[in-house]
């Protein structure tokens, strides 16, 4: 998929990124990953992948998407996880379904039909609902899982948001 970019903020990722880009290899998707210069275990760890490093210019998880969406070349971008906690697959059935819909961003869900999360608690489940809650509100967001980042969307609109 040329026109899709993936984007994976990293931070002392050194375990678990070269085993997150093995399963990604078969896919053929432009990966973008984001990360300190300093941060030199997971730079080593990824060397012999075929990828683009962007090295983060401030602090925090946010900033990391923001920088690495704002230079990416793709029509399309996906926020992908360096900790193996998405699943790739779902990457092609929400792609269609963003282009079929016409959307500007589709989000994954930990809580659809026929998703889970083997991670949650009751205390981060309730508080994921409330959070949520709270996003559908006072943001209208038609979502039903503010705290989860699988979003895929087109690069042209991210780039108009403030």
């Amino acid at each position: 998929m040329n026109n899709l970019t993936l984007i994976i903020p990293a931070k002392l990722e050194s375990e678990s990124l070269p085993s997150v880009l093995d399963e990604l290899a078969s896919y053929k998707f432009n990966i973008n990953i984001v990360l300190h210069k300093s941060d030199n275990l997971t730079i080593d760890a990824i060397k012999k992948f075929d990828l683009k490093i962007i090295f983060q210019k401030n602090h925090g998880y946010g900033d990391a998407l923001i920088q690495a969406i704002r230079e990416c070349k793709t029509e399309y971008f996906c926020i992908f996880n360096a900790d193996g906690s998405f699943n790739p697959s779902e990457i092609i059935p929400m792609f269609e379904n963003l282009k079929k819909q016409n959307l500007d961003f589709i989000f994954g869900s930990r809580y659809q039909m026929n998703s889970g999360t083997e991670d949650d608690t009751i205390i981060t489940s309730i508080g994921n609902f409330i959070f949520t809650k709270i996003g559908n509100f006072f943001f209208r967001l038609p979502i039903t899982d503010i705290l989860y980042t699988y979003v895929l969307g087109k690069t042209d609109s991210f780039k108009k948001l403030n």
